[in-house]
This record gives C-alpha cells, structure tokens and sequence, in this order.
C-alpha cells in the first residue's frame, strides 16, 4: 500500500472503476484512493452492453478495499461543519470529499467545475483530474496507442465520461478519438 492518498469524489471514482484498472492506476499514480461513505453512495453503476441491451451493472469497491488500493472512509467529527458548508453549494459527495481534503490535508480528485471552484475559494491545491490520472497510467504502463484509446473508449461508454474543454488534459483525450470520426 502507498503512503500516499489521494481522496476521490463519485466521478472521478466512478471513471476509474470503468476501466477495470483501479488497481494499476492507483499503483501508477504512487497513491492509495479514499473514497467518503457520501461519495461510495453516489457512485451507482456502470453502463454496459450485455448482446444488445445495455445494462446498469453495480459498482462494487469490495475488490479494491480488499487489494488495499482503495479505502472507504468516513468523515470525522471535526469535519462535519465543513460538509456541512460544502453540501449547500456541491453534492453530498463532494462536499463530504473537500471537507475531508481541507481537515485532512489531503489531495482530492475531481472533475466537477462547481467542487473545483469551490476548492480554489477555500485554498485548497487544485484537484486532480480524472485524465492526469489516466495520462499518468498510460505512460507508467507504457501502454501502446491502441490500448490508450480502448481505455479511454471504454471510461467514455461505461461511465458516460467526456472530459471538459477546460482540462489541461483534453488535446490528450481528443488525440485519440481525431481519427475516430
């Protein structure tokens, strides 16, 4: 396990669990995801195609928080207050994942423009994103183009994710899916 952590919202969980990676990614990025009780309720289910119906298949944590890549955490007493705060302006799961980064001192992940701004207006370190996490995977693991845009395809269709035009990390993503028109 990293002595590192790194706290996760809904979606960006909800990205990573798509890929069936959760495990590498957070061994490339040096890290062991926390996840708030409010942000694992959020998480849902994934979407994918059973012949030609598309289903919604459950998310289950049990494999990761087992493989101790991921630990569901609750929030504490001192925290309460901040979530509190948080919860009027971002949802639950958000607001239980800054409240916690900001007690904490630990970096959050997300991709939500509301929990972003929210983060900057409490001097907190800018989040991380859901595609610095995969760009930083598919280069530790080296992984070819092909295996790149079968990743980032599948993240698109099982967790209906596009990344905003604002990420950094955007021309990445869009590079993969040019040629794909």
């Amino acid at each position: 396990m990293a002595d590192r952590q790194l706290l996760l919202d809904a979606c960006v969980a909800i990205n990573l669990m798509a890929t069936g990676r959760l495990d590498a990614i957070a061994s490339a990025a040096g890290v062991t995801f926390l996840l708030l009780r409010q942000a694992e309720a959020e998480a849902g289910a994934l979407r994918d195609l059973v012949g030609d119906e598309l289903v919604r298949t459950p998310i289950d944590f049990t494999p990761h928080v087992h493989a101790g890549t991921l630990r569901v955490v609750a929030l504490v007493a001192a925290e309460l207050p901040r979530y509190v705060e948080c919860a009027r302006l971002v949802d639950d799961g958000e607001a239980a994942t800054i409240a916690a980064a900001a007690n904490r001192g630990v970096p959050l992940a997300t991709d939500d423009r509301k929990a972003r701004r929210l983060c900057a207006d409490l001097g907190l370190p800018a989040p991380v994103r859901t595609l610095a996490l995969l760009r930083q995977y598919a280069e530790e693991a080296d992984l070819s183009r092909t295996d790149v845009r079968s990743l980032l395809l599948v993240v698109q269709r099982r967790a209906s994710f596009a990344p905003p035009r604002a990420d950094p990390d955007s021309p990445w993503w869009q590079g993969y899916f040019d040629d794909l028109t």
